[in-house]
């Protein structure tokens, strides 16, 4: 049964067959998989290797040494020096089980050291006497190691046709501009493809509410609110009804004398803050819209805040280019990062805790501080930044530079933070414009732009932008995709409106 099939000729009939049949084994159809070797007269695995793996199952050592060493009709190898010491490694440790120290210490002078195997291995083999595994955990390790040494094609690796369509699926997944579902809509049956449909591109509702700008917005954790503020010295909290999908102002926040510059969810979503431009940092109740507490420093304007990792507590980043730690109750939490020298621009914390990112106005550096060690991690970027955003996992952070770039940079703490992609073409001159990540698996990023539209990018084709979005009638502050629904994005504009995007399924 020699030969290929398939339109370009690289699958070869032979191989097919074997993975095939080893798929119907794993699948528990072994009379179909048998049937198939009869008919086909291709077996699963040759006759000297089926010998060579039933006497390794027995630890039939010997025999499985002479099976390596024999020149014509033996087990071929890659390497034969490193399979036939292997193998004579159990013999050693069967002969030491066995209290044989004679034939032991004959095994290891006679016929491994010979071998050549570096020392540091033969001083090795003791202790694996000592933590020696079952006999079943031997055999499933020793024949794991052999099988490296087989031809490639000599062993169908273990669920081989599975991972040749997973792959398959995979690629087709990443070649794809627009793929914004789960896996399992992926399917065998055909070629995937996600049409520009499945990206939230069509304006589903324009919420107006503000009487100037819209400087910020932001999906609660579950997605069942947004928050913005707006330079009139507000926030709004939004709520979607959950028939219509349509949402309704729940409360408006008034209490800050100047612009509101962020508007941040309580990990628990049960309450917001909102930082006033140089002014003071508020705690809301989300259900009630009452003003909780009030954080700041005399004479002293907040720049930027955020939550603690666990809602125990506020971040502020203030004007005299310290940041703050205050409990819930607002007494001071102790913080060891000294003074900076540039104004704070914008400040984080990830979700576990462990580090607090910030950036300043005039540097191009990002600064991660551990919060464990007390040390300081700096990033140097190519121009200043004008804000940034973690990814949910912690492990991207997306930051905004003046060049009009937008960079990705991998923070995921194992190693040094390294920039992963950057992505351009929205337009940005003058005013702080915000992105983020979303979409399935946050594989999107959008952004805002002074040309009154919404760019959207896959993090994996480093081009221009998959969509750009027009609607608004003034620059595009600020986005967010909300985490439980792919299909929706808001945008906040200086038109003082905002705008929920969804599917255009005409």
């Amino acid at each position: 049964m020699e030969g290929t099939i398939g339109s370009k000729g690289l699958v070869k009939k032979t191989e097919l067959v074997r993975i095939m049949t080893d798929a119907l084994i794993s699948l528990g159809f072994n009379g179909i998989a048998t049937d198939l070797q009869n008919q086909s007269g291709v077996n699963l695995l040759d006759p000297t290797l089926r010998h060579f793996l039933d006497e390794a199952k027995r630890k039939e050592w010997n025999s499985c040494v002479k099976l390596v060493q024999e020149e014509e009709e033996g087990l071929q190898v890659r390497d034969e020096k490193v399979a036939r010491f292997l193998l004579l490694e159990q013999i050693f440790l069967d002969f030491l089980k066995d209290d044989n120290l004679d034939d032991a210490l004959n095994t290891l002078q006679e016929e491994m050291t010979p071998l050549g195997v570096k020392r540091r291995r033969l001083e090795k083999l003791p202790s694996k006497f000592v933590f020696a595994d079952s006999g079943e955990e031997r055999f499933t390790e020793v024949t794991r190691k052999v099988r490296k040494l087989f031809p490639p094609a000599a062993i169908v690796p273990e669920g081989r046709l599975v991972r040749l369509l997973e792959e398959s699926l995979y690629h087709q997944m990443r070649d794809c501009d627009y793929h914004n579902a789960p896996d399992t809509d992926m399917s065998l049956c055909f070629d995937h493809c996600c049409w520009k449909s499945k990206i939230p591109s069509k304006t589903v509702q324009t919420l107006v509410g503000h009487t100037d700008e819209v400087w910020f917005l932001k999906f609660s954790n579950n997605g069942k609110y947004l928050a913005s503020s707006s330079k009139d010295n507000t926030a709004i909290i939004w709520e979607i009804n959950a028939e219509g999908g349509e949402f309704s102002m729940k409360h408006k926040l008034e209490g800050h004398e100047k612009p509101v510059v962020v508007v941040l969810w309580s990990p628990d979503d049960q309450q917001v803050i909102t930082c006033g431009e140089n002014e003071v940092i508020k705690r809301w109740d989300v259900g009630s819209g009452q003003c909780l507490q009030t954080y700041g420093r005399v004479d002293v304007g907040s720049i930027s805040c955020g939550w603690l990792h666990d809602g125990s507590g506020i971040i502020g980043a203030m004007a005299d280019r310290r940041i703050y730690l205050w409990n819930l109750d607002g007494t001071e939490i102790e913080h060891e990062q000294g003074q900076r020298g540039q104004k704070i621009y914008d400040v984080a914390m990830t979700s576990d805790g462990k580090w607090l990112v910030s950036v300043g106005r005039e540097q191009n550096e990002i600064s991660l501080f551990d919060r464990v060690t007390r040390g300081e991690t700096v990033i140097q970027v190519e121009g200043m930044v004008t804000s940034f955003s973690l990814s949910r996992d912690d492990k991207y952070l997306l930051v905004n530079l003046i060049t009009q770039e937008i960079h990705v940079w991998m923070i995921d703490g194992r190693r040094e933070p390294r920039r992963v992609y950057k992505f351009s073409g929205h337009k940005r001159s003058r005013f702080v414009i915000r992105s983020c990540f979303g979409g399935y698996d946050d594989n999107f990023i959008a952004s805002g732009s002074e040309d009154s539209q919404v760019y959207i990018w896959h993090t994996d084709f480093e081009k221009g932008p998959c969509c750009v979005l027009p609607g608004h009638g003034g620059a595009v502050n600020c986005v967010s995709w909300n985490p439980t629904d792919l299909h929706m994005l808001a945008s906040a504009s200086d038109d003082k409106t905002i705008r929920i995007w969804g599917l255009d399924l005409e």
